[in-house]
């Protein structure tokens, strides 16, 4: 047994203690932990051998340290947690118990590591894993042979009751994950796509790929590119009322949920929040509102101003931001029309109304339709008055329905809407029903839960 201690003479609280414990792969050496030791607030080690370390922290108050730096983390289960405790072993099979309810960062490098933490929010980040059969005077065997070995190269965390983020890294191996309560995260290497799921029957999900996993307890999964650092997520939803709520980030926003998002939503699912009421706060977030006016906004542009490429940056923000703020699109094609850069386009007034018609209602104007706007207009009405009511129009609202049916069959199903599908919709639409009851329909429709990659139903004991 090896005790780990500060250097002789020293008086003073260590905050950070390093050094290299002696050993070859495959020795194991177990660790003391003296008080002095213990009252760290990092300790950074090194080895081959495995090393096995059971550590009470015991820290003063106002022991913490932001070494979030330290972390390969794309999404932090909790980014506002200071870390209070750090401690980083080498690459050898290491067995780490970290008691104690404060925040701990653990780097276990590379082996086959064994990691256990109290009820604080941890990070926790498992290495690439050692193949048992191999030594130091393997290195010279046949690579054929590494593929025989995968199955021994395997981590194994189990935390808390805290906010925790385990990052599980390289591939070839695979590993053990029981999260414990709180809301967690998992991150693992590569693209959702580079994975096959399975659920169990006690809340755990497992994944075969590159990479393989069995993970209890954790809520959300992210999915690293390392080469591209392109994050994807997927979330674990415990009841089938949670992931109706879920799907409409994909099905609405056409995106994966985001960590806080995913935990919002989830809350007010399981606190009773009607799936209406849900999928309202999606359509009236500005997000989706601004999202879906790029379209009719571009269009404005280029048919009230003469432009050819839609809206610049910082217009197409400022009418967004009107938008999620209350006004309609009739107002934006208002202010559109009466703008200064339109005046200077100078359109005849004919053909003002006929693009307005083109832009609002996906048709030409007719004659009758045409001679009624421009009389208006000879006789003082202006510019912007017309376009809003054009675009404020019954018929206006009826080709937003249509296109809201359209966009949504694209995002949530991922493919066009067919005729007669659309039609059932919008004949709901016709006879009272609102955006949100469409949403709930298209969005939880089983075509749209199988094109749905990125919320995964986990199944209690049974």
């Amino acid at each position: 047994m090896n005790r780990l201690e500060v250097p002789t003479g020293q008086t003073g609280t260590t905050d950070v203690i390093t050094g290299t414990i002696a050993g070859a792969r495959g020795d194991l050496v177990t660790l003391n932990v003296t008080a002095e030791v213990a009252a760290a607030k990092a300790i950074i080690l090194d080895s081959q051998a495995n090393l096995s370390v059971n550590i009470t922290p015991t820290l003063a108050t106002d022991a913490a340290a932001d070494v979030s730096s330290l972390a390969r983390v794309a999404v932090s289960a909790d980014a506002s947690a200071t870390t209070q405790f750090l401690l980083t072993t080498g690459s050898g099979d290491d067995v780490i118990i970290v008691n104690g309810d404060q925040n701990n960062y653990i780097d276990a490098g590379a082996g086959n590591d064994t990691i256990i933490t109290g009820n604080g929010n941890n990070t926790v980040i498992a290495g690439a894993g050692n193949n048992n059969n191999n030594n130091n005077n393997n290195n010279n065997n046949n690579n054929n042979n590494n593929n025989n070995n995968n199955n021994n190269n395997n981590n194994n965390i189990i935390t808390g009751s805290g906010n925790d983020t385990i990052v599980l890294s390289g591939t070839n191996h695979a590993d053990v994950v029981n999260a414990g309560a709180g809301f967690d995260v998992v991150q693992l290497d590569g693209s959702v796509a580079d994975y096959s799921f399975s659920t169990g029957n006690n809340f755990n999900v497992n994944l075969t790929g590159a990479q393989a996993a069995s993970i209890t307890g954790a809520e959300f999964l992210t999915f690293v590119n390392t080469t591209t650092s392109a994050v994807e997520t997927v979330v674990l939803a415990q009841n089938e009322t949670e992931a109706s709520a879920l799907r409409l980030f994909e099905g609405l926003l056409g995106r994966d949920a985001d960590l806080g998002g995913a935990q919002g939503f989830a809350a007010a699912a399981n606190s009773g929040t009607s799936l209406t009421d849900l999928a309202n706060s999606f359509l009236n977030s500005a997000e989706f509102i601004g999202a879906s006016a790029v379209a009719p906004i571009n269009t404005l542009y280029n048919e009230l101003l003469g432009r050819t490429a839609g809206a610049d940056e910082s217009g197409l923000a400022g009418w967004q931001a009107l938008l999620a703020n209350g006004s309609s699109l009739a107002d934006v094609a208002a202010g559109i029309a009466g703008s200064v850069e339109a005046q200077r386009f100078d359109q005849s007034n004919g053909d003002f109304v006929r693009d307005l018609y083109t832009a609002a209602l996906g048709r030409s104007a007719d004659q009758n339709d045409l001679d009624g706007w421009v009389s208006l207009l000879f006789n003082g009405t202006s510019l912007a008055e017309v376009a809003q009511g054009i675009v404020g129009s019954q018929e206006a609202a009826l080709k937003a329905d249509s296109d809201f049916v359209d966009n949504l069959y694209l995002t949530a199903t991922g493919r066009a809407a067919d005729a007669p599908g659309k039609a059932g919709w919008i004949n709901v639409l016709n006879n009272g029903g609102t955006h949100a009851d469409v949403a709930i329909g298209i969005v939880g429709s089983q075509e749209a839960i199988a094109h749905n990659d990125n919320v995964i139903v986990l199944h209690g004991a049974v």
